[in-house]
């Protein structure tokens, strides 16, 4: 029934009340009002995944926030600022509505978007990636997942200085909190399985450990000499994994099959748990010596879980290992693209927020590579990483609701990416140095605060 209130015109719905959407619709009604980053976002990442969070009617909604924060991690140095302004400007395209420049309701927002939707969000562009995997990228039909760690700071404040200690030998006040981060990466496809994030006083052995769960059955891991450990090997063997990592500097062993002996149990081992490990590892060692030109090391071994030498030749093995050093561009492609090195957000929960949303944004470009290699017949190694982060940039006006064809849009995106491969260029060295000269400015040594007390005593 209609009330025709005189009182309050226009208020007969909100009176008698409606029948609510679904959480479907209200997302679909969210998506047509954002700008063309959005719409390819919502081809990898289904719209459902941010449904029934939150009742209220916000503008910054977890779908709308979830956007704005996505578009700062895709061009590094983007203020909050900036991503307030996108905002305003979906709304001024969409509905005619000014809204408030103040970034306090986008910060809130940040703060108040569920951790758990971030995670199911990154699972949903992994399982992407790894279903499209295509079988010339196999290594003899397997998958090779790569797993290795790297360092990351954030702001110097009281709460990430609570769970993220400095570093050994910085001073109070002159130094950052550090973070250390685990990932396992997919060889053939690039993309980021899962991560582990610890202080910079867990080792890497340890941490690895919450990873195991996450490499299937039939699978080969590939590693550096920092999880070359008894346990971590026995784990992976446990679960039908095969091995592949660098000899740990400790351990000295001829080539050829070895047995390992178990060792003590560690102190972080549950007694049952490492009763379930076999009493020995049969294993097999590999050397071999690095001829090429500027390569750093003369001479590597590693210890493979895989036996069968007629099957799995020293020099294929060696051929693989080498192919190890991918995972060090791929946090070349976080770190220093995205800009995992150093975060911005000033609250540990914030900051474990921050890094789901580089992984999510690693993810998508790895997708958009994958999409581009698969619909043009291009191996995905050829593609560029930061290229594909500039195209994506350049063609996201385009892919918004209120342009036409964006279909047809989408397609030529894959064209240009395809159309634009890497050199081939194996064995490739360059020097680890900068040609351009840092500023001479002097070292922080103490508090800010305190050099500024004792500069203005000396004026």
């Amino acid at each position: 029934m209609r009330n025709n209130t005189l009182y309050l015109p226009g208020f007969s719905q909100r009176l008698c009340g409606r029948r609510q959407r679904s959480g479907t619709q209200r997302l679909l009604a969210q998506a047509s009002k954002l700008d063309g980053l959005a719409a390819v976002v919502a081809r990898f990442i289904p719209e459902g995944v941010f449904a029934g969070i939150g009742q209220r009617n916000r503008v910054f909604t977890p779908w709308v926030t979830f956007c704005a924060f996505l578009g700062q991690v895709l061009q590094r140095g983007t203020s909050c600022r900036d991503a307030v302004r996108r905002v305003q400007a979906w709304h001024m395209a969409t509905s005619r509505v000014d809204l408030d420049g103040n970034t306090s309701g986008y910060c809130q927002a940040r703060q108040r978007l569920p951790l758990a939707v971030l995670r199911a969000a990154l699972d949903r562009l992994a399982r992407w990636c790894a279903e499209r995997t295509r079988p010339a990228d196999l290594w003899q039909g397997r998958v090779v997942k790569v797993m290795d760690g790297c360092g990351l700071s954030m702001p110097d404040t009281a709460d990430n200085r609570a769970v993220y200690p400095y570093a050994s030998g910085q001073k109070p006040g002159c130094g950052f909190p550090t973070g250390q981060l685990v990932g396992l990466f997919s060889l053939p496809t690039g993309h980021l399985e899962r991560f582990v994030l610890s202080s910079w006083k867990a080792h890497e052995a340890p941490l690895a450990r919450q990873l195991v769960d996450w490499v299937a059955p039939g699978e080969v891991i590939l590693a550096d000499r920092a999880f070359c450990s008894w346990a971590l090997l026995a784990l992976f063997q446990q679960r039908g994994v095969d091995v592949v990592m660098r000899l740990h500097q400790a351990r000295a062993h001829q080539t050829g099959q070895v047995a390992w002996p178990k060792p003590q149990r560690p102190k972080s081992w549950d007694q049952q748990q490492w009763a379930d490990l076999p009493e020995k590892l049969a294993l097999r060692v590999v050397r071999f010596r690095v001829e090429v030109p500027g390569f750093r090391t003369d001479e590597i071994t590693f210890v493979t879980t895989l036996l069968d030498k007629k099957q799995y030749p020293d020099a294929l093995l060696a051929d693989l290992f080498r192919r190890r050093w991918q995972v060090e561009l791929c946090f070349r492609d976080l770190k220093t693209t995205l800009g995992l090195d150093v975060l911005r957000t000033q609250t540990p929960d914030l900051v474990e927020k921050e890094i789901h949303l580089q992984a999510i944004a690693y993810n998508l470009v790895r997708a958009l590579m994958l999409a581009a290699a698969k619909q043009h017949d291009v191996p995905p190694s050829r593609l560029s990483f930061k290229g594909t982060v500039s195209t994506l940039r350049a063609f996201a006006p385009l892919f918004a609701p209120a342009q036409p064809h964006a279909a047809q849009r989408y397609q030529e995106l894959l064209l240009a990416l395809a159309a634009d491969p890497l050199p081939h260029r194996p064995n490739r060295v360059e020097p680890r140095a900068v040609k351009r000269r840092p500023k001479c400015y002097q070292l922080l040594t103490r508090p800010r605060h305190l050099m500024i007390v004792s500069s203005s005593r000396d004026l």
